[in-house]
């Protein structure tokens, strides 16, 4: 029987709770495999995850694949059929291109998870926990297959705005413009050997930065061509509220070509 539980979206687990990938891990009720818990096993691969009892709090800091399968294991649930865990744990810790089969049904779940939660507007983390446990049961009601589809036709589109939506490349260096309608997967370009992306987007007015996780370079927390990057070490934006142009984006290309090595500015 599938247990009823409380699912809240916060930025660290409380450490009262059960919790998935928020800043906690004992192996028993709270599970995380980054930073200093480097090492332990990916919740969507790692069976030492028991269901939680009926009435319990499930902590989480984002919903992607990794998560998802984790909150499958800790509510009970079946396990996706036809999909690949260990695989998943890779990609989720390296990165889409440790697959180079493009649609294989793992990459596709992970891609079409995140499709489904764009679909249901699930909220970003903020300074308040939310609930999601309505939306985390409504994305869980579609099968593996469904999911799967999701994301083969997810990555049909951004394969298109990856393609078209390519404003410059130099050396390991990249520069994406997209509008609201082009569905770019910004660590698509790691595969062509593009290790730093930025992306703007027309329709919020932002600059991004995302860096591969194979990088040596992280830019959260810094200041490129004048504008101060908030946000993840590898994945972080311009200041919310602040316009940008897509000549700030420009600008902020060739500051990062610019200062990357010789050897890293040829793919």
């Amino acid at each position: 029987m599938i247990p009823i539980v409380k699912i809240l979206l916060q930025k660290l687990a409380s450490g009262e709770n059960f919790s998935l990938e928020a800043g906690v891990h004992d192996g028993q009720r709270n599970f995380d495999h980054h930073g200093k818990f480097a090492g332990n096993p990916a919740p969507c691969n790692n069976p030492e995850i028991r269901p939680a009892p009926e009435g319990a709090t499930i902590e989480i800091s984002h919903l992607d694949g990794d998560t998802f399968v984790g909150l499958l294991r800790m509510t009970g649930r079946e396990l996706p059929v036809g999909v690949d865990l260990s695989l998943m744990e890779r990609i989720d810790l390296n990165g889409s291109s440790v697959c180079r089969e493009k649609f294989h049904p793992t990459r596709m779940y992970m891609v079409g998870v995140g499709e489904f939660a764009r679909q249901l507007k699930f909220p970003r983390v903020s300074e308040e926990p939310q609930e999601v446990t309505g939306l985390v049961v409504e994305l869980a009601s579609n099968s593996a297959s469904a999911i799967i589809e999701a994301g083969r036709l997810a990555t049909e589109k951004s394969e298109a705005s990856y393609r078209d939506c390519k404003v410059a490349v130099e050396g390991k260096v990249g520069l994406w413009a997209i509008g609201a309608e082009d569905p770019l997967d910004p660590s698509r370009p790691y595969e062509d050997g593009v290790e730093t992306v930025i992306v703007y987007r027309r329709h919020f007015e932002t600059v991004s930065i995302y860096a591969s996780p194979a990088s040596p370079h992280a830019f959260g927390g810094k200041e490129v061509a004048g504008i101060s990057f908030a946000g993840h070490p590898k994945a972080c934006g311009s200041p919310r509220g602040m316009k940008m142009s897509e000549e700030n984006a420009k600008r902020v290309f060739e500051a990062i070509a610019a200062q990357m090595p010789e050897e890293a500015r040829v793919v």
